[in-house]
């Protein structure tokens, strides 16, 4: 029996509940939406400050340029970590090398085993209080990069330039005036070295290096094919190379090889290396004759 209402006012359909449930519904995503969105807000805005050990991909408070130092054994700045957002942040770690603990000062180690684009090493702690550290490989934030090939810091690896002072691993940059010879491969072992491009090898000092070889194109000191050499006869500093058209060019290259047989038809002499050498045998064409050649005549007349 349908109800008799209140006199003289409409009467009022009862609401249905499921429009009701709906409502209560939409209402509970919209604030789910604004939750996760507040949430994301958070996230975003929230320190990034890495807790733990040190990681690979962590950042530090230190830059990495040119020392001057060996680029295997070299005095390495001490950093702290810090979050890769922070306006400290100036390298990332690409490599953690080892872990240790003591006081802290002037040191060095070896950061052999750090990815060939590093810019370098550091010795990095958590706080300023703490005595464990770690010794990690890392890539400045911004460049320029002492690491990139040819730039002469970080890991010694193909494109990079090496001083004559090869017993030392001194890495210059290709861009200096003194730089012997340009690596073009890092090996193991002599035979992997790239033929016919490789014209003599370096050693690494370090006993344990995986990759202790390097491998010397022609450029710089390194004499290769169609190089022309100053008179050796009293030279001291090993060959020296000439302008072509100077008088001061007695012999042009050839060629350089394993045996004297090999040398091409146009050699007319050859020299070989007093020492044991990637490629011994010198083979040249020469321009004009030496000092010793221009004695021994006038000791025969």
């Amino acid at each position: 029996m349908p109800s008799a209402g209140i006199p003289g006012l409409p009467q009022q359909t009862p609401r249905k509940k499921g429009r009701l449930i709906a409502l209560l519904a939409v209402g509970g995503a919209v604030v789910a939406v604004l939750l996760a969105a507040t949430a994301v807000v958070v996230v975003r805005n929230g320190s990034d400050e890495p807790s733990g050990p040190v990681a690979a991909e962590q950042c530090i408070d230190k830059r990495l340029d040119l020392s001057g130092k060996s680029s295997t054994l070299r005095s390495v700045p001490s950093a702290l970590r810090v979050g890769c957002k922070s306006d400290q942040a100036k390298g990332r770690i690409t490599k953690v090398l080892r872990a240790g603990e003591g006081t802290f000062g002037g040191f060095t180690f070896s950061s052999e085993g750090c990815p060939d684009d590093s810019d370098g090493g550091a010795r990095v702690r958590v706080s300023d209080t703490d005595t464990r550290y770690w010794d990690v490989c890392v890539r400045n934030l911004k460049g320029p990069h002492p690491g990139d090939p040819g730039m002469g810091g970080g890991q010694i690896g193909p494109g990079d330039c090496i001083s004559g002072e090869v017993a030392f691993n001194r890495e210059v940059p290709c861009s200096s005036s003194d730089w012997y010879g340009k690596v073009i491969a890092r090996v193991a072992q002599e035979s992997q070295c790239p033929s016919p491009r490789t014209m003599e090898t370096a050693k690494m000092s370090s006993s344990s290096d995986p990759r202790p070889v390097l491998c010397l194109g022609a450029g710089g000191g390194v004499v290769g094919p169609g190089d022309c050499i100053k008179d050796p006869t009293y030279s001291f500093l090993g060959l020296e190379k000439a302008d072509c058209n100077d008088r001061a060019a007695v012999a042009k290259i050839t060629g350089r090889v394993r045996t004297k047989n090999e040398c091409p038809a146009e050699s007319d002499k050859y020299m070989e290396a007093k020492e044991e050498a990637y490629l011994p045998i010198l083979c040249i064409k020469q321009l004009r004759p030496t000092l010793k050649e221009q004695l021994d005549d006038l000791g025969r007349t």
